[in-house]
């Protein structure tokens, strides 16, 4: 995930990774400026490589933040694993990734936590491993970031190992999650949460929530949409599997079933 320099910005459910051109790095591990600019100086270079990054100057973005992440800039950083995780302006190397994602969470970053979490979760970089996946998720998710409390949650719900669901803990988070940030994602992981928990009722209210909040979210709130002009923005959107497997599981709920990943 990307780190925006006030506000963060998620552009991505996954975790990114990259192995950098002749002009940026060739890897992991290279000196740190002795003298590093100011903190404020760094704050408007990483806002530079940000906005470019939006523009899709990858290649502007990508140099930049390889420099600041030399200095121990430590958002730099997490963004540039991202780049490598993503592989846009250098190739993909989930390796290269997990590195400058350990550096920025060795330093308390909490967005760097929670894209380890997914790349332990999906065995980018990593051997895929759920426990340690879940254990970089609540780490992020105490320090506040709101995506790792819901991904959280998530895998206490959903995972296929029995050791690591838990309806308890999966409603906890989700609840604390759909408070900081109502989403339609929210609502559906909540859903899953109280399916775990063997709440079903609660679960299929929770899911009906999500549909209508995903209406929200694709008719700019004006919740004005008939069914068919609803999934014609849903296709105009590329939202069209979200509504379906919100629909899915809610026959599993009102069926008595769990969501398994």
């Amino acid at each position: 995930m990307i780190c925006r320099c006030v506000r963060t910005v998620f552009l991505s459910a996954v975790a990114l990774t990259l192995i950098v051109t002749a002009t940026l790095v060739s890897g992991p591990g290279h000196a740190q400026s002795a003298n590093p600019p100011s903190p404020k100086a760094q704050e408007a270079e990483f806002r530079i490589g940000f906005n470019a990054y939006i523009r899709g100057d990858f290649d502007a973005a990508v140099n930049i933040w390889t420099k600041l992440a030399d200095q121990g800039h430590i958002k730099s950083m997490n963004n540039l694993g991202t780049m490598y995780s993503q592989g846009k302006a250098v190739s993909r190397n989930y390796s290269y990734a997990m590195y400058w994602y350990r550096r920025a969470a060795a330093r308390g970053d909490a967005r760097s936590m929670y894209n380890m979490g997914i790349a332990y979760q999906y065995g980018r970089g990593v051997e895929r491993d759920i426990k340690q996946a879940v254990a970089w998720f609540e780490r992020a998710a105490e320090l506040g970031l709101v995506e790792s409390m819901d991904a959280l949650a998530w895998a206490y719900s959903t995972s296929p190992e029995l050791a690591v669901r838990s309806g308890t803990e999966a409603v906890r988070w989700a609840k604390v999650a759909v408070e900081r940030k109502t989403s339609s994602k929210t609502l559906a992981t909540l859903a899953a949460a109280h399916a775990e928990a063997g709440e079903y009722r609660k679960a299929v209210v929770a899911i009906d929530r999500a549909v209508e909040h995903l209406k929200r979210e694709v008719d700019g709130g004006n919740m004005v949409l008939n069914d068919y002009d609803f999934f014609g923005l849903l296709r105009e959107s590329g939202r069209t599997d979200e509504v379906f497997h919100l629909l899915e599981r809610r026959e599993y709920y009102a069926n008595g079933l769990p969501t398994r990943e």
